[in-house]
């Protein structure tokens, strides 16, 4: 991860990164072979990737794809209480995640709540209509490949200096952008 994605992770998702929710999303496993947390940033640093590579940089497209990449699998967390197989959780997750989203940051992001909403495409017949969706779908799928194949888009390493930055950040007062 490059020090701009990481400037671009921290402007527009501070506030979900210092979330008790959020934090708590690193214990819970996902994907077999890894967390829920380093699932959702390595998407997030897939995301952002993308928006730069294909010049989507304006501050609405990247606050919404970083809003929705840290969100979209939230409604994962305590999934053995919530759901009674992995099919009942692949099916309803994204609707408990929008859910989380709006709880976590009060807001109510029609794209936002659509990306999520609709990120286990084609998995799930909800076609994305908004670029947000689409991004979000796009990293989903490429996150998950590079955990399979043992190749995660983020390293412990940049997990945890994006976190202690987030934490420093809000401790401080500090603005970023």
């Amino acid at each position: 991860m490059n020090e701009e994605v990481q400037r671009i992770i921290l402007k527009y998702g501070k506030h979900i990164l210092c979330t008790e929710e959020f934090r708590c999303a690193f214990e819970q496993v996902h994907h077999q072979s890894t967390t829920v947390g380093d699932h959702t940033l390595g998407v997030t640093v897939e995301a952002v990737k993308f928006c730069i590579r294909h010049g989507l940089t304006d501050d609405i497209t990247l606050g919404n794809v970083v809003t929705a990449s840290l969100c979209h699998d939230l409604g994962i967390m305590g999934r053995h209480e919530k759901f009674e197989n992995s099919v009942q959780c692949l099916r309803q997750h994204p609707k408990h995640s929008v859910e989380r989203y709006m709880d976590i940051t009060g807001e109510e992001n029609e794209r936002v709540r659509e990306a999520i909403a609709v990120h286990m495409f084609p998995l799930r017949l909800r076609i994305p209509t908004h670029k947000e969706a689409w991004i979000l779908t796009m990293a989903d799928k490429l996150g998950a490949v590079k955990e399979k194949i043992g190749r995660p888009p983020i390293t412990q390493f940049e997990r945890e200096m994006i976190m202690a930055d987030a934490a420093d950040m809000t401790k401080g007062g500090q603005q970023t952008g």
